[in-house]
């Protein structure tokens, strides 16, 4: 599965054509700058367009519910303010709870019932006078005869009803317990046939008249038999008699009676329902809409805007281009947004500008901060909570992290101007966008570890919680929801920065950028690729442990970027792995393998470690900021031991092209220094006697060389830098070839 995913990223940054910055040559061709202000535009039209903020149509004067009218408004004609989908689905609900369900009372069924009671009464009575003068009928024969007629009734039943003297009491009881328990409300066919509402109330239709009933005293056929039960149990109570037996013989009669009329009650639903209206109320001309210093009301809202809205329509009436107005004047205050940060980027920060894909994530990032805001609004939609719900820490710390604070601060600027823009120019937001947002840039500068975000939480929880403190109590009006907010605030806080989090490696990978997080955990020397150094080309790897540490003082006293030129200097030569026997620090005093081949053939087999490390690099998903020191770390130098062998093999001078390595020559600080550290530690191992000042004169020897020759000439090194580079590169070699006393052996210590 990571296999498949590294393949599709790679696809996509061939398709983006992502380069680091050191490869992204100024590129002044029509193509190039048309894709560059082709997503200026593009940016700034599905920005305009897509973020709902407040209308796009509404003028940006409008008031809204909560503030303070600054004039008076009299409505300028007869406006009619239609009631919302929300409203008119909340009076159909209402519609639909004020009507009761209708269940039709079925008088048959209970005379049925009695029916039987009665005729099973008769049948009883006869039978036992029949038992007693007629010797021909016998007991079971009198059983078959009721079982055969009542076939619901029991066997032990029947036999028990025949031998009662008293039968009398029991069908009068049964009756008088089916007539004022069971069937006074009625009897539903079980607990799932009359559906769930939130109105209790029913109405059961009977023959001639109707009544509304709490639909808890209606009773499915279980709860029925319950009822018999408790209303036998009553009766034993004035008079004993034996309730199980009365049970066994009555529930049997017991049958639901009530059918739910559901046609009718959707009838009489839709018939109320058609007669709703969907105007909420309807303003006479001249008539106050607003009257000046009163705080506005959600209804005094909806007017305004019902005007609005059919002014508007009366104006595009007039043309197209009426309507089109408010949003092509959004559109141009975005684009003049985005413009601010393509021109501070041309004049400031060229490595950017020049870059499509590092502006293409700049504008991503722009777009998915956006979003997200937008998504919190629309989500807020019905809680009318406050904007301190917004996300706004997000770009700042991304920008900061992908690039640095200074490009950071300046776009949560024009995120500020943005927010304020598609917010009715709301200054609020725009000004706790700049408050919030500089605080997440600065505490987002030097982010190394992961750990370091929860800094970021602190930091940016903190500054949410100040600002909503300073900024509601600056306000005439207390805030009902004071300590909300602030809770709100602390959460925003929290949950941004583990979003970046997220989102961070995302656009590190497709966009090649590097940041020092990514460094941190290349600099593992567990990392696969240099384990494989370590254990494959132990004396490369030693090698580039040595170079690494010289690069990193090197870089640090001139003010670079020390953890890249570490890390790199660290991958500088892992194309070695492939042949580590035909190179001389892993041939551990073996015969060169170099012997048997000829100047040519050796020098191709030397130069392809370049090759075969970047391709080792991009197999194991290492930045391309990382890899530029394996193409960088040589430049185009002639390998000049294989040339001078070859001439001295009568080859033609003119042929020492095919002796310069790939290149190309180092294009940043780093990689220069790399090249220059990948010298001085190769040609270190050659002194017999490793003095300070042979070192000395060693490291200028090779500076100078490699300065001549212009292999510096691409990367912005000063002199002045190589002077630094000089005393670092010092101070590493002399300290690690230091002396050490001459311990006594154990003959001269017997002494």
């Amino acid at each position: 599965m990571f296999s498949i995913l590294t393949k599709l990223k790679r696809r996509i940054k061939r398709l983006l054509k992502v380069q680091t910055g050191e490869r992204q040559q100024e590129n002044a061709s029509l193509h190039s700058k048309t894709f560059k202000f082709l997503m200026l535009i593009l940016f700034s039209v599905l920005i305009g367009v897509f973020y709902q903020g407040d209308s796009i149509y509404d003028p940006i004067d409008m008031q809204k519910k909560g503030e303070i009218a600054r004039e008076d408004i009299l409505a300028p004609f007869e406006i009619t303010v239609y009631k919302t989908e929300r409203e008119l689905r909340e009076e159909k609900e209402d519609v639909e709870l004020s009507i009761p369900f209708i269940i039709d009372y079925d008088s048959s069924i209970v005379i049925s019932v009695e029916n039987q009671l009665n005729n099973l009464a008769l049948l009883v009575d006869s039978l036992q006078i029949a038992l007693q003068t007629d010797s021909v009928l016998s007991e079971s024969l009198s059983v078959q005869i009721v079982s055969k007629r009542y076939p619901m009734l029991s066997l032990s039943g029947i036999e028990s009803v025949l031998a009662d003297d008293s039968l009398h009491l029991l069908f009068g009881h049964l009756k008088e317990v089916l007539q004022n328990n069971i069937y006074k409300v009625g009897v539903l066919p079980d607990h799932f046939s009359l559906p769930k509402s939130r109105n209790n109330n029913i109405l059961i239709r009977y023959e001639h008249s109707q009544k509304i009933v709490n639909r808890t005293h209606l009773k499915p056929e279980a709860n029925a038999n319950l009822e018999m039960v408790n209303a036998l149990n009553l009766i034993n109570s004035k008079t004993p008699i034996d309730v199980q037996y009365y049970h066994r013989i009555g529930k049997v009669f017991i049958q639901p009676n009530l059918r739910i009329n559901m046609d009718d009650y959707n009838n009489q639903v839709q018939a109320e329902i058609s007669i709703l209206s969907n105007i909420n109320e309807i303003v006479e001309q001249n008539d106050i809409v607003l009257s000046i210093g009163k705080r506005i009301t959600e209804r005094q809202e909806r007017i305004l805007r019902e005007m609005i809205h059919m002014q508007q329509a009366q104006a595009a009436e007039e043309g197209i281009l009426a309507t089109l107005i408010p949003l092509m004047a959004r559109m141009f205050l975005i684009l003049s947004a985005f413009i601010t940060l393509y021109l501070f980027l041309y004049f400031f920060r060229k490595d950017i500008y020049r870059s499509n894909p590092k502006l293409l994530a700049l504008l991503l990032v722009f777009a998915l901060q956006l979003f997200l805001v937008n998504l919190t609004e629309l989500a807020n939609i019905g809680f009318d909570l406050s904007h301190y719900i917004y996300p706004i820490a997000l770009l700042p710390i991304m920008i900061t992290i992908l690039f640095d604070a200074e490009v950071g601060i300046l776009s949560t600027f024009v995120l500020a101007f943005l927010l304020g823009i598609l917010h009715r120019f709301d200054f609020s937001i725009a000004f706790m966008t700049i408050v919030i947002g500089t605080i997440a840039c600065f505490t987002s500068r030097h982010v190394r570890r992961r750990s370091e975000f929860f800094r970021i939480m602190y930091s940016t929880a903190f500054a949410f919680a100040v600002f909503i403190l300073l900024v509601e109590n600056t306000k005439l009006t207390p805030n009902d929801d004071y300590f909300l907010d602030i809770g709100f605030g602390i959460i925003n806080g929290i949950l941004v920065p583990l979003l970046a989090i997220g989102l961070l490696p995302i656009f590190e990978s497709i966009f090649s950028i590097t940041t020092d997080i990514t460094l941190l955990e290349l600099s593992d020397l567990n990392h696969p690729l240099l384990k494989r150094l370590s254990l494959e080309a132990p004396g490369t790897y030693h090698h580039s442990i040595i170079v690494g540490t010289l690069t990193e003082s090197a870089a640090k006293a001139i003010g670079g970027n020390s953890l890249l030129a570490r890390v790199g200097a660290y991958f500088h030569d892992v194309g070695k792995i492939e042949i580590p026997e035909y190179f001389v620090e892993n041939q551990l005093g073996l015969k060169s393998k170099h012997e048997e081949l000829t100047p040519s053939m050796s020098s191709i087999i030397l130069s392809s470690h370049v090759k075969k490390g970047r391709i080792l690099g991009e197999e194991a998903d290492v930045p391309d900021d990382v890899l530029n020191f394996i193409e960088e770390h040589h430049g185009t130098m002639i390998q000049s031991y294989f040339y001078n062998k070859a001439i001295e093999q009568g080859m033609d001078e003119v042929s020492a092209s095919k002796f310069r390595y790939p290149g190309p020559k180092p294009q940043t600080r780093e990689t220069g220094i790399a090249m220059l550290a990948d010298a001085v530690e190769a040609a270190s191992r050659t002194l017999d006697d490793p003095k300070p000042a042979r070192i000395d004169a060693l490291i200028q020897r090779i500076i100078n060389d490699r300065f001549e020759s212009g292999e510096l000439d691409e990367c912005p090194l000063t002199l002045k830098d190589l002077s630094k580079i000089k005393k670092a590169f010092s101070m590493i070699l002399i300290g690690s070839f230091h002396h050490r006393i001459k311990y006594p052996s154990k003959e001269d210590s017997s002494r």
